[in-house]
């Protein structure tokens, strides 16, 4: 009976050592590989020789056009036959064996025109294809040229009504000869309302203005679901035809009759279209006309290129670029650029005019806007 329970003890243990041989090996077989290598990164260079381009005016022998110089460099080795694309053109720019290109500008556009690298499917580094860890380094690179005019600080001194802060003064620099159109009334609106005999509100009706002859400045944008039209016009004192076209019948003023527009104004003409017939009665109620607040504002603003939510005024400049932002100390000594846009806007209550400080939200750049104008 010794003899069995010793043999019983024995087999257990040779079961139990063999039960941690095969746990050992289980473990061994499950052991975390060593760990990878990243790959490996490249340093890709998309370069411009003038990243920043001096706006100048339109010339009719196209001497506004210039040209850009650029290279594309993967490792400081050129990279030849890339294909770039510049943001504001579809067509393709190809680098050449020593990796330069030259891109074609418009130095009277207002704007930031990026470029990056489209494709490069035959493009080789010294001689050979590129990698997969290549291709996809020089893809992400980029770059842009900025088309602005130069912004001069010629004062900064302490706002007299708050310590806190400075009043910046600032000038948008034109070329020699050149004009700016700085921000300023371009246009008045005509609005109004047509309806049909009944006063209801008449849809997809175009209001025509013209002079005699068929001269003037055009129609109206067509009549929404509650009659609604609006056109915005230069404003001229002067006799104009109004006619009304409502598929293919058209409306018209008494036969010898027209309506004088005010200058310097926008108009408000609400217009009824007769039950019978096709000419509009030049009297209330189917004719009423009044003056009405609001002018489109267009030209060149310049503004700080700081983060969104930062409090800032600035003013609208005076015909020699003058302007002034009112900015917190410490945002200024950061040393912020300045961003400039080219605005259109329908201002409907007050008149602005140089000098005046803008609302906080009222000047904000847009996507191709140039954003980093540094002061010279």
């Amino acid at each position: 009976m010794i003899m069995n329970r010793l043999s019983q003890s024995l087999a257990l243990l040779i079961l139990t050592a063999s039960c941690f041989t095969g746990c050992t090996g289980q473990l061994s077989k499950s052991a975390a590989p060593a760990p990878t290598q990243p790959p490996e990164r490249h340093n890709v260079r998309l370069e411009l020789d003038q990243p920043a381009i001096s706006l100048k005016q339109w010339r009719m022998d196209g001497s506004h056009m210039t040209s850009v110089n650029g290279k594309l460099l993967l490792d400081d080795q050129p990279v030849s036959n890339g294909i770039l694309q510049a943001s504001n053109t579809k067509k393709d720019i190809i680098t050449g064996e020593d990796g330069s290109f030259r891109l074609t500008v418009d130095q009277s556009l207002l704007t930031n025109t990026t470029l990056q690298v489209k494709s490069l499917d035959k493009a080789t580094v010294s001689g050979n294809s590129l990698s997969a860890n290549m291709a996809k380094d020089v893809l992400a690179a980029a770059t842009s040229v900025s088309v602005h005019y130069p912004i001069r600080v010629k004062k900064v001194e302490d706002d007299p009504g708050d310590s806190s802060k400075v009043k910046v003064h600032g000038q948008i620099v034109a070329g020699v000869n050149d004009v700016v159109s700085f921000f300023q009334v371009d246009k008045y609106r005509i609005g109004g309302v047509v309806k049909d005999s009944e006063g209801k509100p008449v849809q997809n009706a175009v209001v025509w203005f013209d002079r005699d002859e068929g001269e003037g400045f055009g129609k109206s944008t067509p009549t929404d679901e509650n009659g609604n039209y609006s056109i915005f016009y230069l404003p001229e004192d002067e006799e104009t035809n109004i006619t009304v076209v409502l598929g293919t019948t058209k409306y018209t003023l008494p036969e010898g009759k027209v309506f004088r527009m005010p200058e310097n104004t926008s108009v408000e003409i609400n217009i009824m279209l007769p039950g019978e017939g096709t000419v509009i009665d030049d009297k209330p109620p189917t004719l009423v006309a009044v003056t009405s607040p609001g002018a489109m504002y267009t030209g060149v603003l310049a503004g700080l290129n700081v983060p969104e939510g930062t409090p800032y005024t600035v003013t609208i400049p005076d015909k020699e670029g003058n302007f002034v932002v009112t900015v917190a100390k410490q945002i200024w000594e950061k040393k912020p650029a300045f961003f400039e846009t080219k605005v259109s806007k329908f201002v409907q209550q007050g008149k602005l005019t140089w000098g005046d400080t803008l609302p906080p939200d009222f000047v904000q750049p847009g996507v191709e806007d140039p954003k980093v104008v540094t002061p010279i």
